[in-house]
């Protein structure tokens, strides 16, 4: 299996305190630098799957594995800018597998240095923090990550901060989330969280009803990647999560899908495409390429990440709820309709971060305070809408909803408490005039789009992601709120290509995007 191997590739507050002293260690120079890859492989891996029964059957891809550790497999990312390897490093398994793991590891990781890579162990519920930090340091890496469901991930994670810092060692520590809202407000200039396949599926066949024109279910990580956005400036956020191997285009999604808003996939071969890509099967070897082209793409227009998030839309989110499921989903459907918006702290509620809105989604403010109250309301009778639930008062007993005039604005009052997220996100586009929404897209059933600004406040990035299995031939059309002279698209596939502007009344401007492969992105000025 080595000389395949070679051949193939001559021809990738607890835990928010403890984040928040791994700052300190982590260089954000270094972080932000990162591009990461799931590297699986060795006798230890082979043994923290024992259960599985796919790879029981398969005795060549138990040995494809095994083996992966070789130094020739480090040339498969010769035409990738990955640059950051996860590697198999500790699982609370025997000590003499452990051992066994760890000097392939050492030695593997010293020849990825020689590239230029950054090894990041990843440790396992099991395995002994004290000896695990010994270990890293032994092998020289540049840190470890903590995957699965440790009983106290804050405590394993501080347990090895400690560890490393009396040995004076550099390595840092990276806890991939399983709950986005315990790490939603963490200072670390890193953060990873476990994300969703991007998808886009039929309705019917999830078993709900749904009309002839109804449009799929998208599953995407844009919107969570944005909700870490609660601060100017850009800190990278790596979504961890597992492609279909049956789709060539689920790669190539998955690096756009957590790119789009800023993010990176950490990139993640699954058993088929290893394989496959052992056997130098033609489809298997087109689709680390287009990882490979997409991560460029990615890298190559890096400035994109310096582009804020735009919206006329304000959603106020309660960092500190007990609910945050709830706020989870609220952010997730609201981006699924299309609905551009910017993220307010709760903590920073104030009329002077309010300014510059037109509308407040205030759903997260379960019971507002007095003072948050006054701000709400004080915005209304400026002319602003606030959409609340039925704590605010006066909520409806037959509908849905009321809509309350106060002063030049208005309050929504939904009845239900806390209102359906599917509800809201559904009405707000009957509650917002396009000219609030301030970007509007048509003909666009299976793309999502995220809009964002440079901080001269003229340029405009447009970026939309295709979540079908296949290219959408039909033509959409964007408008947007401000008046711009040019428009040139971008994609991974293809040269840059100026599109056609057309300034509407009302200081708008439209365009028409001819044909969407996967990632596209329009920028305006």
């Amino acid at each position: 299996m080595i000389g395949r191997v070679r051949a193939l590739v001559a021809c990738g507050v607890g835990l928010l305190t403890c984040l928040g002293s791994l700052s300190l260690k982590l260089s954000a120079e270094t972080s932000t630098g990162w591009i990461p890859a799931r590297w699986d492989g060795g006798p230890l891996e082979v043994a923290r799957r024992s259960g599985d029964k796919a790879l029981a059957a398969n005795s060549a891809l138990r040995q494809a594995i095994a083996e992966w550790y070789d130094p020739a497999t480090l040339n498969l990312l010769e035409d990738a800018p990955i640059n950051c390897l996860l590697v198999t490093f500790s699982t609370g398994a025997a000590s003499e597998v452990e051992k066994q793991q760890q000097s392939l590891v050492k030695e593997y990781a010293r020849a990825a240095r020689k590239r230029g890579m950054a090894i990041l162990g990843i440790v396992y519920p099991g395995a002994d923090p004290g000896a695990a930090a010994s270990a890293s340091d032994e092998a020289q890496l540049d840190g470890l990550v903590l995957e699965g469901g440790f009983p106290d991930g804050a405590g394993f994670a501080r347990q090895l901060e400690a560890s490393f810092r009396s040995r004076n060692s550099a390595a840092v520590v990276v806890l991939i989330a399983r709950v986005p809202a315990t790490v939603r407000a963490a200072k670390a200039p890193l953060l990873a969280v476990e994300g969703v396949r991007p998808s886009a599926r039929n309705l019917a066949d999830m078993g709900i009803r749904a009309g002839p024109s109804a449009q799929p279910w998208i599953d995407s990580n844009i919107w969570l990647v944005r909700s870490f956005r609660l601060d100017p400036g850009w800190r990278p956020v790596w979504i961890d999560q597992r492609p279909d191997s049956r789709s060539q285009g689920d790669y190539a999604r998955s690096v756009a899908d957590a790119a789009v808003a800023g993010g990176r996939w950490i990139v993640a071969l699954d058993d088929d495409l290893r394989l496959r890509l052992l056997q130098k099967d033609a489809d298997a070897l087109a689709t680390w390429r287009s990882v490979g082209a997409n991560l460029k793409f990615a890298e190559e227009h890096a400035e994109w990440r310096t582009f804020e998030p735009y919206g006329n839309m304000a959603i106020i989110l309660d960092t500190a709820s007990e609910d945050p499921d709830y706020s989870n989903e609220s952010l997730n459907l609201v981006a699924r309709r299309q609905v551009p918006y910017r993220l307010i702290e709760r903590s920073r509620l104030t009329a002077a971060s309010l300014g510059g809105f037109q509308a407040v989604l205030a759903t997260d403010l379960q019971v507002p305070t007095e003072a948050e109250r006054k701000t709400l309301r004080d915005f209304a009778e400026g002319g602003g809408l606030v959409v609340a639930g039925p704590s605010w008062g006066d909520a409806p007993e037959g509908n849905d909803y009321v809509e309350i005039p106060v002063g030049k604005g208005r309050v929504v009052v939904y009845k239900e408490k806390p209102p359906d997220p599917e509800m809201v996100a559904r009405d707000l586009l009957d509650l917002l005039e396009p000219e609030v929404m301030g970007l509007t897209a048509f003909n666009v059933p299976s793309v999502l789009t995220y809009v964002s600004m440079d901080g001269s406040g003229k340029r405009a990035l447009v970026q939309l992601l295709n979540y079908a299995t296949t290219p959408f031939d039909s033509k959409i059309t964007l408008r947007l709120n401000g008046t711009f002279k040019t428009a040139r698209m971008f994609a991974p596939e293809s040269a840059p290509a100026d599109l056609e502007v057309r300034v509407m009344s009302g200081g708008r401007t439209e365009i028409t995007i001819p044909k969407l492969a996967l990632w596209g992105a329009v920028l305006l000025e």
